[in-house]
């Protein structure tokens, strides 16, 4: 048995589109035997909603929390001084900020960007307004416009990875410490799984840390130059059959 882990945006949709391809390939994949791991930066409310039906489990929250069926095989929330000081960091510059936890998420700062932020998620989950001792396991950033990004990215240096969303004006962050590679490692070891027996699936740079920490790490043709970089493998563009064609390459359909 094999696990294979694929981060969502990008690399196995186009938003909630799944190519055809990509989906007979998964098909195939988990006939064969095999686990399939969703690997994101979304919450769990979006990823399993919408893409539960690919999958057998799933890494959400940029690493921060592990699912299969009903049971949490890790989970490690952000912590009250962190939730601070990202929101002290992001405040600095007029930065909007989306802490999203299991079961509803709360937007604070840059008031502009709340129904920006909460129109990417189911209505009615993200609230306008920050809670005391708030359990989250992720957050979001409001950038005002694309061009931005360096901006914030030097107000959480040191702290967090900023992975921008193309041309809306948000990005999903790390916050160093725990990521998808380290989650990654974690499910592996819970399931009984050799690292080398892990493939990973990626295109943004927030799935660098995924690629190094899997056995086979594997790049789309659409990914950015640090995540090609990071991959022992390149596939082709998630338009052009790039999550099929990399099963096959592995002889994993």
């Amino acid at each position: 048995m094999k696990l294979v882990f694929f981060d969502i945006d990008g690399t196995l949709a186009h938003g909630k589109n799944v190519p055809a391809s990509a989906e007979e390939g998964l098909r195939q994949l988990r006939a064969n035997g095999n686990l399939v791991f969703i690997c994101t930066g979304r919450n769990p409310v979006y990823a399993q909603k919408n893409f539960g039906r690919y999958a057998d489990g799933f890494i959400c929250c940029n690493g921060r929390l592990a699912v299969r069926d009903s049971e949490i095989l890790y989970a490690h929330p952000l912590d009250q001084d962190q939730i601070r000081d990202l929101m002290d960091r992001l405040d600095a510059v007029d930065g909007g900020y989306c802490f999203l936890g299991l079961e509803e998420g709360w937007y604070g700062g840059n008031p502009k960007g709340f129904e920006v932020m909460a129109s990417v998620q189911d209505p009615g989950f993200v609230k306008n307004g920050i809670r005391d001792n708030m359990t989250a396991y992720s957050l979001d950033i409001y950038m005002v416009s694309a061009d931005r990004v360096n901006e914030m990215r030097k107000a959480l240096e040191g702290v967090a990875l900023v992975n921008p969303h193309g041309p809306h004006p948000s990005a999903d962050i790390t916050v160093l410490g725990v990521d998808k590679g380290t989650a990654l490692v974690h499910v592996a070891e819970k399931l009984g799984v050799a690292i080398d027996d892990t493939y990973a699936f990626g295109d943004g740079v927030n799935d660098v840390c995924m690629l190094e920490a899997a056995g086979h790490g594997v790049a789309m043709g659409n990914a950015v130059p640090e995540t090609k970089a990071a991959a022992e493998y390149v596939t082709d563009d998630i338009d052009k059959d790039g999550v099929y064609n990399g099963l096959k390459h592995y002889g994993l359909i």
